[in-house]
């Protein structure tokens, strides 16, 4: 009987082995929007989770000065609103949740202009599936390490089943190596905007040989 231990690495291997062998199979142009919306969604809604509720709170607090202000009125006088959103944990943390999720959602769902087709099959087009591949670990780092953050801040209120925490907390916050490796991502994004600058808009064929599919495109 195989028994699976889901408090050591086999979660994290896995997220980071399904989402390279998807980079690999759908090649840089199609994940790489993944990738950009996935370093927006950790930099606003895991990095600067505080700045998001604080923004929302003054913009709020200060509609009756902006009414004001377009009225022709003295904004001196006015009383600027209390925050919407209370200062207390669950709050600002589901809000970045959804944040989070809804700009992974768009990196996934939404079609940009440079993607075309997933190349297909597991040969030909090597440089694009290199970049693709370590363009789906980047991108497996990032989420793994929101998910393992979020489980953090949720984990003293939360009431699951013990699997699901035991598999939850054995994932990596990976925070030591997140801005370094951002970093690495922003940089090779501009090397490869610099070299192929011609050709961003120029959507390469489908289809690099071999059989599978590995997804459809986006709708």
């Amino acid at each position: 009987m195989i028994t699976i231990d889901l408090s050591g690495p086999f979660v994290t291997y896995s997220i980071l082995a399904t989402l390279g062998i998807l980079g690999w199979v759908w090649g840089f142009r199609y994940f790489v929007s993944l990738g950009l919306l996935t370093t927006l969604a950790y930099l606003i809604a895991v990095q600067g989770g505080n700045f998001i509720v604080g923004l929302i709170n003054r913009t709020y607090s200060n509609l009756p000065r902006l009414a004001a202000f377009l009225t022709g009125g003295s904004t001196a006088d006015v009383a600027p609103l209390g925050p919407i959103i209370p200062e207390n944990l669950e709050a600002p943390l589901l809000l970045r949740v959804l944040v989070f999720i809804g700009l992974v959602a768009v990196g996934i769902g939404y079609s940009f202009p440079w993607e075309g087709k997933p190349l297909g099959g597991w040969g030909g087009k090597r440089p694009l599936r290199i970049l693709g591949a370590l363009t789906g670990l980047y991108t497996a780092v990032l989420l793994t390490s929101a998910v393992a953050i979020f489980w953090r801040e949720f984990a003293p209120t939360a009431n699951v089943p013990d699997m699901l925490a035991r598999a939850l907390n054995s994932l990596p916050t990976w925070t030591g190596i997140i801005p370094s490796t951002i970093t690495a991502f922003v940089i090779t994004l501009l090397i490869v905007t610099v070299i192929r600058f011609n050709r961003i808009w120029a959507v390469d064929g489908g289809g690099g040989g071999g059989g599978g599919g590995g997804g459809g495109p986006r709708k």
